[in-house]
């Protein structure tokens, strides 16, 4: 055993002295260019090693420079994104802000040709089913509005205070079945009473009902109607709408309907009129 291993050592041995003189002649001899054969071979030997060292070493370094580049790609863009949804949400605001002044500016140059003095109150909530009718503004007493005070748009009028607290009120809208407000046609002036509907038909589902106008009056579709002042609550010539149909109805009255001028289901400002203390019951209070 002995034998054989030192017999491999022995030519490992000589197998290194032949590379080593064979390495030794090489650097003396000249493989032109002026470097030497030995040189010469290590070079095309190693040659293709560097270059796929260096592609390795460049592909890295190609990666990692695109990686920070999306990623600062991914960054900008979410701060643009946020930054579209802040100037997304300013738009909105800034819209909401401008329709805003719109209508209080509409509400305001009412108020400023009324001959009346008047109150500027905000809907707070409304409450509807078919028939009843209502909604609630953040004015009451303190700000000098009074049970029975008329309420007005900008486009006509709204209905009345029915219920009143020190900082809300309750308005009863025209649209109720049990409201009333004593009106004439301007063109005419053909008298009768407006309230809402006690059965909504299809057509005109929102339109008003102008009762008692005798059948010998003179009206047509178009008419401005207007308060008349004669129910001691509403200030005379306000408007009320325009009339929507006129119809046959018993032998002794028109049948009616009113398309009113307030715009009921986009009200979100409204004028309260200010009228003396008259009425000596006492309030239902709204909290």
């Amino acid at each position: 055993m002995a034998a054989v291993v030192d017999a491999r050592r022995n030519r490992i041995l000589l197998v290194l002295l032949v590379v080593l003189h064979f390495a030794a002649i090489s650097h003396q001899v000249d493989g032109g260019g002026g470097v030497s054969l030995l040189q010469r071979g290590l070079f095309t030997l190693l040659s293709p090693l560097q270059r796929g060292m260096g592609a390795t070493v460049y592909g890295f370094r190609e990666l990692w420079d695109g990686y920070g580049f999306h990623r600062e790609t991914y960054r900008e863009n979410r701060r643009l994104e946020e930054r579209v949804r802040y100037l997304e949400a300013l738009l909105q605001e800034r819209s909401h802000l401008a329709r805003e002044a719109e209508r209080l500016r509409d509400i305001l140059g009412l108020r400023e040709i009324l001959p009346l003095r008047t109150q500027v109150a905000t809907v707070i909530s409304r409450d509807g089913v078919p028939w009843f009718r209502s909604l609630t503004i953040d004015r009451g007493t303190t700000s000098g509005v009074t049970l029975n005070a008329p309420v007005m748009s900008s486009t006509g009028v709204v209905g009345r205070v029915i219920a009143v607290g020190p900082h809300a009120a309750r308005v009863q809208v025209l649209l109720d079945r049990d409201s009333g407000a004593g009106v004439l046609v301007e063109r005419t002036r053909a008298t009768g009473v407006v309230s809402g509907q006690v059965v909504q038909p299809e057509a005109g589902a929102n339109d008003l009902i102008l009762k008692y106008v005798p059948e010998r009056a003179e009206i047509a579709n178009g008419d401005v109607v207007v308060t008349s002042g004669v129910d001691g609550i509403y200030p005379k010539g306000l408007v009320v709408g325009r009339v929507s149909y006129v119809g046959k109805g018993s032998a002794l009255f028109h049948e009616v309907r009113v398309q009113p001028s307030a715009r009921f289901d986009r009200l979100e400002e409204v004028l309260v009129v200010l009228r003396e203390e008259e009425d000596l019951e006492t309030p239902e209070v709204v909290q």
